[in-house]
């Protein structure tokens, strides 16, 4: 009974497909934070995986079967989350997991749920670096992937914007402690030391707790000018409102966490109007991502909203064309195709929307190899199951989150490299 209610089936139904169709079935599991902490981004994340789902269905399905997804929800916690992968995979067998958002969450799954059932696992979300050490490892089997960047490449991208832009030499923070806020911290830690700036503080913080009174307290100490919050909207907020109430700096680094409406609106515009520094990994211009943009909009009635949109469309289109290409039933099978249809060189280019996957169903149909440009970015895969992207610097500006401007990936990688990181 555990899971009752955790179904979504709004969210999970998949379009059927036109008379003509096959009467088979590929299915794969999601499961994202559609409750709890991270509740506005996962609930978001789901509406671009059922668009993928509905243009591949519309499309003509997966290797002539209708796709379907099964989601639950994780509520942002880790125990949570095992559960629905575990009973994704006892019972509903799927051989491919889309999530989860959380980088503890997703932990969590990757080592107790899908790699030692050989399931991949394809996560929009979940950025700590923690995930690129466990594949050098060889602890994930080359079963975890992920659409959006690693914290090495956020971790730098902020360290450059608190020192070369908004000309900071003391910077305190208080960090999640879980593999995400532990990960962004001390890569951000890194990057600015080697800048020639001081942290203050290192101040980790546990969740659900009444208050964060003595984690603050701590982190004022040392007479820092700014602070850099790696939480999530929920706690944050109440972490962020003791800083304030307490007389700390007035300028603050906020992460992809906290890029969110919610946080802004909790907190409220006066208090961060032309004081906050952001970054969010943010989406290259590909020719994908302004047919995904359209798709959602007509779909949904609104424009994206939160991060890692296109990230999760893009791991349903991953996944999705690991199966047309492999005619894959396992796992294994999916991780042995992903990044033959988003990395090969020679393959015939292809969109997202209905008409790329019938495209893409064509070619493969016909043995020719595809690469699939996501609408996220080009998605080619590492060895690690990392993809590069750029990086947004943002601001609040009348009570909005506003986009400033994008680096690159290849600048972030230039000033790693300055700085003498790996």
């Amino acid at each position: 009974m555990r899971y009752l209610g955790l179904v979504f089936s709004l969210a999970v139904a998949a379009v059927p497909l036109s008379a003509h169709a096959a009467s088979c079935d590929k299915t794969i599991g999601v499961v994202l934070p559609l409750t709890g902490s991270l509740s506005a981004t996962g609930q978001e994340n789901v509406k671009a995986v059922q668009l993928a789902v509905d243009d591949f269905n519309a499309a003509g399905g997966v290797d002539g079967c209708t796709l379907k997804t099964i989601v639950y929800d994780s509520q942002t916690q880790p125990a949570v989350g095992v559960d629905a992968a575990k009973k994704l995979i006892d019972i509903n067998h799927v051989p491919a997991v889309i999530g989860a958002y959380s980088s503890g969450v997703s932990m969590a799954i990757l080592t107790s749920a899908t790699e030692p059932n050989k399931v991949v696992q394809i996560s929009a979300g979940s950025t700590s670096p923690a995930f690129t050490q466990l594949a050098k490892q060889g602890k994930t089997g080359g079963y975890w992937f992920r659409t959006c960047p690693s914290d090495a490449l956020q971790g730098v991208a902020m360290a450059h914007v608190a020192f070369d832009k908004a000309k900071l030499k003391r910077v305190s923070v208080i960090y999640l402690n879980n593999p995400y806020g532990v990960g962004l911290a001390k890569r951000f830690e890194q990057a600015f030391t080697a800048y020639g700036g001081k942290i203050t503080e290192m101040v980790p913080y546990n969740p659900k707790q009444p208050s964060y009174r003595s984690e603050v307290n701590k982190a004022l100490q040392g007479n820092p000018q700014a602070l850099f919050l790696v939480a999530y909207p929920n706690e944050g907020a109440t972490v962020l409102r003791e800083w304030i109430s307490n007389g700390g700096a007035q300028t603050y680094l906020f992460p992809d966490a906290l890029n969110a409406p919610q946080f802004i609106g909790d907190i409220g515009a006066r208090y961060l109007n032309g004081h906050v520094w952001g970054t969010v990994p943010g989406s290259m211009s590909t020719k994908s991502q302004p047919i995904v943009a359209a798709g959602f909009q007509k779909k949904f009635g609104h424009a994206f909203t939160q991060p890692y949109d296109t990230n999760a469309y893009d791991a349903v289109a991953s996944i999705a064309l690991a199966m047309e290409a492999g005619k894959c039933d396992t796992g294994t099978c999916i991780r042995d195709h992903i990044r033959k249809v988003t990395n090969d060189p020679n393959g015939t280019p292809v969109t997202a929307g209905v008409a790329g996957f019938k495209k893409a169903a064509e070619l493969l149909k016909a043995g020719k190899p595809i690469r699939y440009i996501g609408a996220s970015g080009d998605l080619k895969y590492d060895a690690q199951g990392d993809v590069q992207g750029p990086e947004v610097i943002w601001a609040v500006e009348g009570g909005k989150i506003v986009n400033k401007e994008t680096m690159s990936p290849q600048s972030i990688a230039a000033i790693t490299k300055q700085l003498g990181l790996k």
